[in-house]
C-alpha cells in the first residue's frame, strides 16, 4: 500500500497560480476535485489544475514549472489511473493538445500528444489509413498511450509509431527514434527514472493504405466486441493487470482464484470481465487499491503468478 499523507494544500499553490494566470495566460482552478476528471471518478484534489490546449502552452507550462521548482504532473484522459482519495499535491495539467497532420502520401499520421486515441482511429480511418484501428478500444491519449505502449486487438504502439517529440525538464526539445523508446510489453523509457523529466510533445506514426470499407467493418467489429466483452458504461480504470507470459489472460486468473464479482465497499471485480475493476459508487481510492491487492494476493495464492499491475496509482492517499 502507499505511504499515507493528510491533505497538507502546497505552500506555493497560490503564488503559482497568480503567475500561471499572468505569464500564461490560463485559467487555474484551485483545490479541484480530481474524481470529476478520472474515468474511475475517484480522486482528491489537486492543488491547482490547468487545462493545455495546444503545444505552445504545453511547452510553457513545463518551462515555467521547471524554472520555478514546482511539482508538476501532465494527465490526459485520466483513463488508466486511480488517483488517491487525498489528492495531488502542486500542478495537475490536463493535456487536450489535439493537433495533427495527415501525409496520406507518405502514410505517416503526426498527432499531439493530447488527441485522444479514439479520434485518432477515426483520424487515420478517414485518410484511407489502416493499422491504427486497434486505438479505438484504448481510452486514453496519444501520448499516454506512447507512454505505456498500449495496445489492444493485437496492435500496439510500438508497431507503428516512428519518432516521438519530446520536450525535457530544461527546455530543450528532441525527436527520438522507435529504438530509442525503449518499447516493450506495456513498457518504455518513459515509465522509467531516466524518462521522469521527458514530456511527450506528440508522435508519428506509419500506416498503410487500406480499403476504406475494410477499415470501417475493423472498427465496427471492435465496437461489438466492446460491447459485449467490456463493462462500457461503468466508472472504471480498464485493465487492472497486465497478461502475464503464456496463454492464460489476467482476467481468466482472477477468475480461476474465485474473485469475480468481489466486491469491497463501492469497488467490484467485474461480472463480465474480471481484470476490470469497478465503481459501483461512492468508491474510495484505497477500496479499489484494497480489491486490487486482494485479487493479485488470491491468483499468488491459487497459481503462483503474480500478476504486475497495468494501472497506475498515484497522487496521496487519505489518513
Amino acid at each position: 500500500m502507499s505511504e499515507v499523507h493528510t491533505h497538507q494544500p502546497w505552500a506555493d499553490a497560490e503564488v503559482a497560480a497568480r503567475e500561471l494566470e499572468r505569464r500564461l495566460s490560463l485559467k487555474v482552478l484551485r483545490n479541484e476535485p480530481l474524481a470529476e476528471h478520472t474515468t474511475m471518478r475517484v480522486g482528491g484534489p489537486a492543488d491547482l489544475m490547468v487545462t493545455i490546449r495546444d503545444r505552445f502552452a504545453l511547452r510553457g507550462l513545463v518551462r515555467l514549472a521547471a524554472s520555478r521548482g514546482w511539482p508538476l504532473r501532465i494527465l490526459g484522459r485520466g483513463s488508466n489511473v486511480v488517483v488517491g482519495d487525498a489528492g495531488i499535491r502542486g500542478i495537475v495539467a490536463l493535456n487536450r493538445s489535439a493537433g495533427y497532420d495527415v501525409d496520406q502520401v507518405a502514410g505517416t499520421i503526426s498527432f499531439d500528444s493530447g488527441v485522444p486515441m479514439a479520434k485518432a482511429s477515426t483520424i487515420a480511418a478517414e485518410a484511407g489509413l489502416t493499422g491504427l484501428e486497434f486505438a479505438l478500444a484504448i481510452p486514453g491519449n496519444i501520448g499516454g498511450a506512447i507512454w505505456a505502449n498500449a495496445g489492444a486487438h493485437g496492435g500496439e504502439m510500438a508497431a507503428i509509431t516512428t519518432s516521438i517529440t519530446l520536450l525535457r525538464a530544461d527546455g530543450s526539445e528532441s525527436e527520438i527514434s522507435i529504438a530509442d523508446a525503449a518499447f516493450s510489453y506495456r513498457e518504455s523509457r518513459f515509465k522509467r527514472p531516466e524518462g521522469g523529466s521527458e514530456v511527450i510533445l506528440g508522435a508519428r506514426v506509419t500506416l498503410t493504405p487500406g480499403e476504406p470499407e475494410l477499415i470501417k467493418s475493423h472498427l465496427e467489429e471492435i465496437r461489438r466486441w466492446r460491447r459485449e466483452h467490456q463493462p462500457l458504461g461503468i466508472p472504471s480504470a480498464g485493465s487492472v493487470f497486465r497478461n502475464p507470459p503464456g496463454e492464460l489472460s489476467a482476467g481468466a486468473l482472477i477468475e480461476a482464484a474465485g474473485m469475480k464479482g468481489v466486491r469491497m465497499g463501492g469497488a467490484e471485480v467485474s461480472e463480465m470481465h474480471a481484470n476490470w475493476i469497478l465503481n459501483r459508487g461512492g468508491a474510495t481510492a484505497a477500496e479499489i487499491r484494497a480489491l486490487h491487492d486482494a485479487c493479485r494476493n488470491a491468483v499468488h495464492a491459487q497459481s503462483g503468478i503474480t500478476l504486475a499491475t497495468e494501472i497506475a496509482f498515484i497522487g496521496e492517499s487519505a489518513a
